[in-house]
């Protein structure tokens, strides 16, 4: 190995004691994972460097998401403008891993040698800064409802061999061809019910809506799909509409070797769409089952439901218009589907979720939307009771209007049995286990959020769990993991937030002033409010900030007044919040602010109130 520590790489120049790349028209710099992930492949350029290696040696005694070694060779590819499909330095060899390919010259240097070897990777691993990326381990096995989390390192290149890993499928969109362009959301809605169909399986991880939906409109090819996904099957198809006929047109893919193991076309009527769906579903299970042995089809129900096929036109278009973020278009449409099937319980259940997520921003509204959610919860579960998201409204129903925490928790566990790996439904359920206190599952969940969507979950969850349970430096540090992929706005917000948890002045000094500015405060502002907290303390810089910003809810005010020791202010915006029934009110007993107020009957009264006594 050479003593070099300067090698031209391609065409670009790259210095191991440096955090950037160069050639004689562009200086990059890389992050310094992207440096060590550099270094690596470049000490093993004469072999394939599995991903296991890759987590194992980068992010050794860390419990990191396969996402993040994503993102730090999307990072290290786009430094080099590497193309992936026609790539002249990394090249990915599907479930594989990965390999240097450009060729590599040492520069003689009159520096200090460095030896290119091991050490200097374990080195940098030691010495080198925090890394920027979330991190969360790999899988919690759908297989188990408990939350109990588990190791799945194998699965990318043993998933025969251990019967214990979930086969990891993705179904992308569904292409639409048609003269009338308004009926896309047939094709949209076919995908979804197949993906929900499939969730059933429990050996089957089937990557979630909303991260196969962005390619929608992006195409990309196989390799790039399981490099970003991590997946082991991919289906994929399309929907030709005409009139009332339909061709339906479905392939499964083995993502590993990117070779085409089944296709089928399907002919119907409009009205036989659910049948299509139900029987594309049990193809795909009985194939992996010949493929994998790991699936078994005695979990798909083949037998057709019978909802009018008008009425289910109406839901797919309800369900195409949330996604879009049309509300109100949406709580039309469910309604038109309810009136054409007074029986469909799973269109009363997503009009319900729907006033549900209303009443979350609802104002004063709030309680009205609540109980109106309520209503047609419980219509939904009288007419059936199976589905999750009939399970996840009455959950809701028990939280938000009863106050009944134990009848909440066993429907939502009802409804992550039955899905769980539906986006909302988690999102509730680790909002409910967050005001239980329930710490642990709620970092287990948001674990298997980035499993099942690693291009789309909450970023936040295991930031909210930490900060609930008062690990303000694990908080910390977990921010600061995901710096590259939140917002700075929301960045520096959670940055506050532990600083005035922690009691931390000059954290505060330095984060908040960030956050004011992501705000849109003035400079003049943010000078005043530095030279309020420098000269007379948190209290007023505090009450200048709620003064200055009105864009902070009652509830965020109410915290800030906490921290400023205007118990009474805080106390009465509180009391207004309960009394609209505001749904943030059910974590007064774990934010940290509100414990400065432990003392006062109000605050008391409250809890009784929200029986959280």
């Amino acid at each position: 190995m050479s003593k070099e520590n300067t090698f031209l790489v391609g065409n670009w120049l790259v210095k191991l004691d440096a955090l950037s790349i160069q050639n004689k028209h562009q200086h990059k710099d890389l992050d310094s994972k992207v440096m060590q992930l550099l270094i690596y492949l470049l000490n093993n350029r004469e072999r394939v460097v599995s991903r296991d290696e890759l987590l194992d040696q980068l992010w050794k005694d860390q419990v990191v998401a396969d996402d993040v070694l994503n993102v730090a060779i999307s990072n290290l590819r786009k430094a080099f403008g590497d193309d992936f499909k026609s790539p002249e330095y990394i090249k990915t060899l599907p479930k594989k891993g990965y390999q240097l390919i450009a060729p590599v010259k040492a520069v003689s240097s009159n520096s200090r040698d460095i030896k290119l070897n091991w050490m200097i990777t374990v080195l940098l691993i030691l010495v080198i800064a925090t890394p920027l990326w979330f991190y969360f381990s790999p899988v919690v096995e759908t297989s188990n409802p408990s939350l109990n989390s588990d190791s799945d390192s194998d699965s990318t290149q043993n998933q025969n061999q251990n019967q214990n890993q979930p086969v990891r499928l993705a179904v992308l969109p569904f292409d639409f061809y048609s003269s009338v362009k308004s009926r896309e959301y047939i094709a949209d809605g076919l995908t979804e019910a197949i993906i929900n169909q499939l969730v059933q399986e429990s050996n089957l991880q089937v990557t979630s809506r909303t991260s196969v939906m962005q390619y929608k409109e992006k195409k990309i090819s196989i390799p790039e799909v399981v490099e970003q996904l991590n997946v082991d099957w991919i289906l994929e198809g399309s929907v030709q509409l005409e009139s009332d006929k339909i061709l339906v047109t479905a392939q499964l893919i083995d993502a590993v070797n990117d070779s085409h193991i089944w296709s089928e076309t399907y002919q119907r009527h409009l009205t036989g769409l659910i049948e299509i769906q139900t029987e594309v579903a049990a193809e795909i299970a009985s194939r992996l089952n010949f493929s994998s042995n790991q699936i078994d089809l005695d979990n798909i129900n083949s037998k057709p439901i019978q909802i009018p096929a008008e009425a289910y036109d109406s839901f797919l278009q309800a369900q195409f218009y949330q996604y879009k973020g049309d509300e109100d278009k949406a709580m039309n449409a469910y309604q038109q589907a309810i009136d054409r099937y007074p029986h469909y319980a799973e269109a009363y259940a997503y009009l319900s979720h729907t006033y549900f997520s209303k009443s979350y921003s609802g104002g004063e509204r709030a309680g009205e939307y609540i109980d109106m959610a309520s209503k047609l919860a419980i219509k939904s579960y009288q007419i059936d009771s199976s589905p999750a998201y009939v399970q996840l409204v009455m959950a809701l129903t028990y939280l938000y209007k009863d106050y009944d925490y134990q009848s909440a928790g066993k429907a939502f566990q009802l409804a992550f049995e039955r899905n769980n790996q539906d986006l909302m439904i988690l999102e509730w359920f680790s909002e409910y286990l967050l005001i239980t206190e329930q710490f642990d599952k709620v970092e287990q969940l948001a674990k298997h959020m980035v499993a099942i969507s690693p291009l789309a979950y909450n970023k936040i969850t295991a930031y909210r769990a930490l900060y609930y349970r008062g690990d303000y430096k694990a908080a910390d540090l977990e921010v600061a993991n995901k710096a590259a992929i939140i917002s700075a706005k929301s960045r520096e917000s959670l940055y506050v937030w532990n600083s005035l948890a922690t009691g931390d002045h000059d954290a505060l000094a330095h984060h908040a002033p960030l956050f004011l500015k992501e705000s849109g405060l003035s400079q003049t502002n943010i000078d005043e409010f530095t030279e309020l907290l420098k000269y007379k303390g948190r209290s007023s810089a505090l009450n200048f900030v709620v003064e200055k910003i009105p864009a902070f809810s009652d509830y965020d005010k109410a915290k800030l007044y906490a921290w400023s020791g205007e118990n009474e202010k805080a106390i009465k915006l509180l009391q207004s919040l309960v009394t609209e029934r505001n749904i943030q009110v059910l974590k007064l007993a774990i934010e940290p602010s509100f414990k400065l107020l432990a003392g006062e009957p109000g605050y008391i009264d409250l809890l009784k109130q929200l029986n959280l006594n």
